[in-house]
């Protein structure tokens, strides 16, 4: 009986589409993951502020709210598989231009255009590929298992990643990681897409993110602008109390072992009906979760913050992604990709402005930080719009 639940748990059939991108898109986490907690510490250490890094971001993602129905028009003509293909060598490009702002400060200008191109390519085809070809009645389980899949590679990611830095430098990181980016193009040439182009206009675009009646998917999206501040100033946050890249990815790595168990139940209660559900009673948690980040002066508080965090959130971006593909079959999985892209972005740049003005005008203190985390907090609370 044990077992037969177990097997519940995982979705009964995937399309070869599907499979092609779970092998193409675990491929390129394990290298995001080897090396994106540490990219902001690295500006960090080059002497950047914490006000300079945000712009960095400010610019990337400014670019990338313009770019992106563009992104959609090429995907559109050239297919989901091929999209992404592209887009990995910009993206080894902009880690090569990363790595080069030690040694060429104007590249600080240069690496964001390159990181808004390769995301114009890649997240709309992401979300529009398993929006088009994962199974409706099992979309939860889907997302489950290609988060299971990367959870497991990702865990080894961060301490990986924190040896690698500790023996051998930046310079090898960034170098292993661009090697396994340009593995991850293979899965996804191996068989040929069968893809149709249909009609989508750029114009549109923009008209369909202001419309009425997106207006509150629009507002929940905008809440994942609190990622941002996950991404980019969590990792400083750790690093300023931890001061040690290995023992910072060892933590981090621990914790993804763990929330490991949680995500197959949320998966699988969301196909059960129960997605919504679930979403809404991890918003306080995760709420609170956040606005007590900023105490956090140990390295036992970070890892439970990471632990719970972890396992909250689950709760959260697996039902919001599942009824976000849900919805996309409706109006165009392309589109809606890219509204669901342009809509995050928006909450990204609006949060990374509060926080560049909080860090300008106060410093790096102790009340700074929890003002932020708390404020992302707030953000966070946008994702109970629409769910109802």
């Amino acid at each position: 009986m044990i077992y037969f639940n177990i097997l519940k748990l995982f979705p009964s059939a995937l399309k070869r589409e599907i499979v092609e991108f779970y092998i193409s898109v675990s491929i390129q986490n394990f290298a995001l993951s080897i090396i994106s907690l540490f990219s902001p510490i690295y500006l960090y250490k080059l002497g950047f502020s914490i006000p300079q890094i945000l712009i960095f971001f400010v610019f990337a993602y400014f670019l990338y709210f313009f770019l992106v129905p563009f992104g959609g028009k090429i995907i559109n003509r050239f297919g989901f598989e091929h999209s992404i293909s592209f887009s990995i060598p910009f993206c080894i490009l902009y880690f090569l231009c990363f790595y080069l702002i030690a040694f060429y400060s104007f590249l600080i200008f240069i690496a964001p255009v390159f990181l808004a191109i390769y995301k114009m390519l890649y997240w709309p085809s992401y979300h529009a590929n398993f929006a088009k070809y994962g199974t409706k009645e099992e979309i939860g389980k889907e997302i489950s298992a290609l988060r299971i899949i990367n959870l497991l590679i990702e865990m080894s990611g961060p301490i990986i990643g924190g040896l690698i830095i500790t023996f051998l430098g930046f310079k090898i990181l960034f170098f292993i990681a661009g090697c396994i980016f340009f593995i991850s193009i293979i899965p996804l040439i191996i068989t040929k897409e069968k893809f149709i182009s249909k009609n989508f206009s750029c114009k549109d675009c923009f008209k369909f993110l202001f419309f009425q009646k997106n207006r509150k998917a629009m507002w929940k999206f905008i809440g994942i602008g609190e990622e941002l501040i996950d991404l980019v100033l969590w990792p400083i946050f750790i690093f300023l109390i931890i001061q040690s890249y290995s023992i910072m990815g060892g933590l981090i790595s621990l914790s993804i072992l763990i929330s490991i168990f949680i995500t197959f139940y949320v998966g699988y209660f969301f196909d059960n009906g129960n997605g919504k559900k679930i979403l809404r009673k991890s918003l306080i948690p995760y709420f609170i979760f956040w606005t007590i980040r900023g105490f956090i002066k140990t390295i036992s508080g970070v890892f439970l913050i990471e632990f719970f965090t972890r396992i909250i959130k689950t709760g959260i971006s697996i039902p919001l992604t599942a009824h976000t593909y849900k919805v996309a079959n409706k109006y165009g999985t392309l589109k809606y990709a890219v509204f669901f892209e342009q809509s995050l972005t928006i909450g990204k740049i609006f949060i990374a402005m509060i926080a560049i003005l909080l860090f300008s005008i106060f410093g790096v203190e102790f009340w700074t930080w929890v003002i932020i985390f708390f404020i992302a907090g707030l953000f966070s609370l946008l994702y109970y719009v629409d769910s109802k």
